[in-house]
């Protein structure tokens, strides 16, 4: 409507409210607005600035810190959700693939905020740091263990062992990879 009053449904401190806004449009070209920007789902834009290089250096190591940390515990709280619901039809970890990786990069740089789409270059390679740094053979972190496991014992670990370990662990991340895509097509059909 070009004038008028639009109810909108909003949730402010856990309740749900109804909010009733007048429209009153501004005479300009391109699309009309009433200052609500959709984004996608993250939580907010904080500037961290200094002119001082040593606390610029101490900044970005304080936020790489947090991310690496948030990214932990939400893999954490993702694996703890999978096993506590396991297959009796409770509710699932959010756990994405590439798809919905891709999908997730598409809406972020649609907002065309370099800030935002650098942001999620970082987090998304501290993703596949903490990833990688996880226990399981076939990534580095289960190498780490191997040698780690050949140091303690003095004793190289049995080469077909080794083998049936990794071989595991990739099948692990296969099918961990497979649940990941499936959900990731559902949630954009809407299944």
């Amino acid at each position: 409507p070009d004038e008028g009053e639009i109810e909108l449904s909003v949730i402010r401190n856990e309740k749900d409210q109804v909010e009733t806004i007048s429209l009153k449009p501004k005479r300009v070209s391109g699309p009309q607005t009433i200052g609500v920007l959709l984004t996608p789902n993250y939580i907010k834009n904080q500037n961290i600035r200094s002119d001082n290089p040593v606390e610029a250096a101490r900044m970005a190591f304080d936020y790489t810190k947090t991310l690496t940390t948030e990214t932990a515990n939400g893999l954490l709280n993702a694996v703890k959700q999978s096993v506590s619901s396991g297959n009796s039809g409770g509710s699932k970890a959010q756990v994405s693939g590439p798809i919905g990786l891709i999908r997730e990069g598409s809406k972020i740089v649609a907002t065309k905020d370099i800030q935002t789409v650098l942001l999620f270059a970082a987090a998304i390679s501290i993703n596949l740091g903490v990833i990688n740094a996880l226990p399981l053979p076939a990534l580095d972190g289960g190498q780490l263990v191997f040698i780690l496991v050949e140091a303690i014992t003095r004793r190289k670990i049995d080469q077909k062992v080794q083998e049936g370990i990794t071989t595991a662990a990739v099948l692990l991340l296969l099918s961990v990879s497979a649940q990941a895509a499936i959900g990731d097509i559902f949630n954009i059909f809407g299944k």
